[in-house]
């Protein structure tokens, strides 16, 4: 067991684990939707897709500058595609995100489509030449200091797991392997996760990437057991750069940890999306001490299991006091949780 932490040395901890102020850190979502051979199934990809731009706008906050969405056929979806997920497209998209993202920005990228071939040529299939997993390494690396989220929900993605792992990132594919090659249902599951309260395991009115894989890998199962069949797609997840995914991720020493604290949404964008624009600086100033309070939360569960019972309830009881005390300023002031 590791020892527990001293009560000044925790704090310092916590102090140095909290991200900078909640003006610079911005997160941003590109939804990728590649090739589809059937007119049918392409129908299926975008619907997923706007469902989960649809949800990180309108539910989680986001600016819609903030959201990009690439598909096939830009022209036959009324201005709702952003532009063609062609590889330059791609690459341009990834590259000028890199530029102006700020250093603690977050970053999710989710692809939907088919995926083909094994290891470092791995490939997400989209309209042209496919981008191979090497390829989109090689993008991510662009992003030195943010928070990145990768989830590959083709069939055959599970390569990426390996190729893709490094220390600031979160990757999620929906097979184990590239011979898990039929089309896959964790897209459906994953892009419903963050419109439905039941993925909030912790009640926390947030949804973690950990929570939405974990309510997708969880509905992927009822759906081949409800439908009868077997199941051809084991979804992993690794988050602690050692390139060896976890189709149970639950956090703690093994993965998860990083992605029970990547968020996609915005709580201060969230209430201007609900209520209009904040012109009251105090609102905006508690908005912003709401959400560097849950993270101070959340860190603080992360290293749980290195403190003393006593100390972690201390410290816990503390943090949620004074989010307890904020949260009522904000009703006060007209504004929502």
């Amino acid at each position: 067991m590791r020892p527990a932490l001293p009560r000044a040395a925790l704090a310092l901890a916590l102090c140095a684990a909290v991200p900078l102020p909640a003006a610079a850190q911005t997160p941003h979502l590109v939804v990728i939707v590649g090739a589809a051979i059937e007119e049918v199934t392409a129908e299926v990809f975008h619907q997923w897709a706007v469902q989960l731009v649809e949800a990180a706008t309108r539910e989680l906050g986001l600016a819609a500058e903030h959201v990009t969405y690439l598909g096939p056929d830009p022209a036959a979806a009324d201005t709702v595609i952003d532009a063609r997920s062609d590889r330059e497209t791609i690459e341009a998209t990834l590259t000028d995100l890199a530029g102006r993202a700020a250093p603690d920005d977050r970053i999710l990228v989710v692809l939907i489509g088919h995926g083909s071939g094994e290891g470092e040529q791995s490939r997400f299939n989209i309209p042209g030449r496919d981008l191979a997993a090497i390829e989109y390494d090689a993008l991510l690396d662009l992003f030195v200091t943010q928070q990145i989220g990768f989830v590959n929900t083709a069939s055959a993605s599970g390569d990426f797991t390996t190729v893709l792992a490094a220390p600031n990132r979160v990757v999620v594919t929906a097979t184990r392997d590239a011979h898990q090659n039929n089309q896959t249902v964790f897209p459906r599951f994953f892009a419903e996760s963050f419109s439905v309260e039941v993925s909030d395991l912790d009640k926390d009115g947030r949804v973690s990437l950990l929570e939405a894989y974990n309510y997708a890998n969880r509905e992927v199962k009822r759906f081949y057991t409800d439908d009868g069949r077997m199941l051809t797609e084991t979804a992993q997840l690794e988050d602690n750069g050692d390139g060896e995914g976890s189709h149970e991720a639950t956090g703690g020493e093994l993965d998860g940890s990083r992605a029970a604290l990547l968020f996609l949404d915005d709580p201060l964008g969230a209430a201007m999306t609900e209520e209009g624009a904040i012109d009251d600086p105090e609102l905006r100033r508690l908005y912003q001490e709401q959400r560097r309070v849950r993270v101070r939360i959340e860190e603080l569960r992360q290293i749980k299991a290195t403190m003393d019972p006593e100390v972690y309830d201390a410290e816990l009881e503390k943090l949620l006091v004074e989010l307890a005390l904020i949260d009522r300023q904000i009703r006060a002031k007209g504004g929502g949780q």
